[in-house]
């Protein structure tokens, strides 16, 4: 007989990922305030992020590793650990090139829970089912970072980040910004350390370890191409969308706006595939579709107020089939936790790069309709990825 997982151990990864969202975006929330502690400018401001997704993209090789040979439970604790202890860090540390520096050491935490949280729902779940988790998985993530774009001005209007970059002692009076993203992580690692003796997520394969040419089928390198279209989109959208809107002389908290609308869509796009029974290459299909007529859109019509409504409209589109890819990648070979390794390290890498190519491209020609045509083809290719996978039948068989 079959032991069934617990109810607190199905939601563990969900509790842990919020908590990474959080410090992913938290500070992003509070630029001026950094920039005066630490004495540097948008650039170095922009590094805090590129060193994190950097990280995120290393961690996977030996994330991968592990999972393919071990219980995602035990990896997940010791995991979430070494986040929420280097969340606490990022708060004490002196100067900006510690802080550059750890960051980029909790980012391989960070990558780290992201891809074992993924391989962990992934043995839980099966068919549509785990369509829907991984698609819910996906929006606690970005939910975690809309409540850090939200907290963090709070806490800069308290007055709770005084003295934040200057040591130790001045951090514990107040500087305060990092340290709620390890708060937030307690729930899962009380979980977490209770069923860390699991059984239930260990690997498909036994233990035994993928190898590159293993993990890497048709199906994995298709999804890592839609995960591209998407993760890239929705981080050049969440990187712009602000000083977009200004061009329309247009203010208020849209990142935040942004991350929710992400998070809506991410779960409510797994529901769908489970309450629809659509199979998740063609959902996949028809949203970076949609995306791409969107990019299209927003390529064509300028400065013009209306073009406010499509930047919504195509971050619903990529981020509701989050939870489809993760659950293809997952089911196209044994080594489920070794190709969403591989899904998420092609993501990131995307995401470190189009953010930069986009306002390069913005600089040169003073406008955003180079980097939306960028982002129009990008949706495009996975649409035909997508259709691929489709048409070769590598979905899951969709149990429930």
């Amino acid at each position: 007989m079959t032991t069934r997982p617990t109810r607190s151990l199905r939601l563990t990864p969900h509790l842990a990922v919020a908590s990474v969202g959080y410090v992913v975006f938290a500070y992003a929330a509070v630029p001026d305030a950094l920039m005066a502690a630490y004495g540097v400018g948008f650039t170095e401001i922009g590094l805090l992020m590129s060193a994190a997704l950097a990280a995120f993209v290393l961690v996977q090789v030996p994330a991968g590793r592990l999972t393919s040979q071990r219980a995602t439970t035990r990896l997940l604790l010791y995991g979430t650990a070494a986040h929420a202890l280097l969340a606490l860090a990022l708060d004490v540390v002196s100067g900006f090139a510690a802080l550059l520096a750890l960051r980029a050491l909790w980012g391989l935490a960070g990558g780290f829970v992201l891809s074992v949280g993924a391989t962990h729902i992934a043995r839980l779940y099966s068919g549509r089912a785990a369509t829907r988790q991984q698609g819910l998985y996906g929006g606690m993530l970005t939910l975690g970072g809309a409540v850090g774009f939200a907290v963090a001005p709070a806490l800069v209007d308290s007055g709770l980040l005084h003295g934040f970059g200057s040591g130790l002692l001045h951090s514990l009076s107040g500087g305060l910004l990092h340290s709620p993203g390890a708060v937030l992580a307690i729930p899962a690692l009380v979980v977490l350390a209770r069923e860390r003796d699991d059984t239930l997520t260990l690997p498909k394969s036994g233990t035994s370890r993928g190898t590159f040419s293993s993990t890497l089928t048709l199906a994995v390198a298709l999804a890592s191409l839609c995960y591209v279209a998407i993760i890239a989109s929705y981080i050049t959208l969440s990187t712009f969308i602000t000083a977009y809107a200004a061009d329309l002389q247009i203010t208020g908290p849209l990142n935040v706006a942004v991350l929710l609308t992400a998070t809506v869509g991410r779960a409510t796009g797994g529901a769908a595939v489970f309450q629809f029974s659509i199979g998740d290459p063609w959902f996949i299909a028809g949203a970076t579709a949609l995306a791409a007529a969107c990019f299209a859109g927003l390529a064509g019509l300028g400065t013009s107020p209306l073009a406010l409504l499509l930047p919504v409209a195509a971050m619903l589109a990529v981020s509701v089939p989050f939870g489809a890819v993760f659950s293809v990648a997952a089911d196209a070979t044994v080594h489920e936790g070794a190709a969403i390794a591989v899904v998420v390290a092609a993501g990131n890498v995307a995401a470190l790069v189009l953010p930069a190519v986009t306002g390069a491209l913005r600089d040169a020609t003073g406008t955003y309709a180079s980097g939306f045509a960028l982002l129009a083809g990008l949706n495009v290719v996975a649409v035909g990825a997508a259709t691929l996978l489709g048409t070769n039948r590598f979905s899951r068989t969709h149990q429930t």
